[in-house]
């Protein structure tokens, strides 16, 4: 298990969403957290949210966070500029998420780079390859 501090945060219930497939698919870190935005829930109350994880003696963190500019990036953000162990990511996805459950990070700033890098090897495109020319034989029927 990494030695680095997750916390998965977002918009509505992007947060708690990304907590339950994680929990059908493996088992979560204990150091894992994960903190829904609502509405109607203002910066300073994240803030607070976010700071009673992180305690009184914060060790190295990493946020995981749903949109780049979002209130969720932005407090994590401010947080992360007063403590160089904090790390930042934006735009995660469930894969990435997962990948890095498997993973051993002893500080946020390469666990953040490793789960971008993941995150964009993971995002594809499906694409139906057809054959140039469809063969028929006449025992197929039509």
């Amino acid at each position: 298990m990494s030695k680095v501090q997750v916390i998965v945060t977002g918009h509505g219930t992007f947060a708690e969403g990304i907590e339950g497939a994680l929990h059908l698919l493996t088992s979560v870190p204990d150091n894992w957290s994960f903190v829904n935005f609502s509405e109607g829930m203002s910066d300073k109350e994240l803030q607070a949210k976010f700071e009673q994880i992180l305690g009184s003696d914060p060790k190295p963190t990493l946020f995981f966070t749903d949109l780049a500019g979002g209130t969720p990036y932005k407090v994590a953000a401010t947080l992360a500029a007063k403590h160089p162990e904090f790390a930042v990511v934006a735009g995660c996805n469930l894969g990435s998420l997962l990948e890095s459950v498997f993973s051993d990070y002893d500080n946020a700033e390469t666990y953040a780079d490793a789960v971008v890098a993941a995150a964009k090897q993971g995002t594809q495109k499906f694409t139906l390859d057809m054959p140039d020319k469809m063969t028929t034989s006449s025992d197929d029927g039509i």
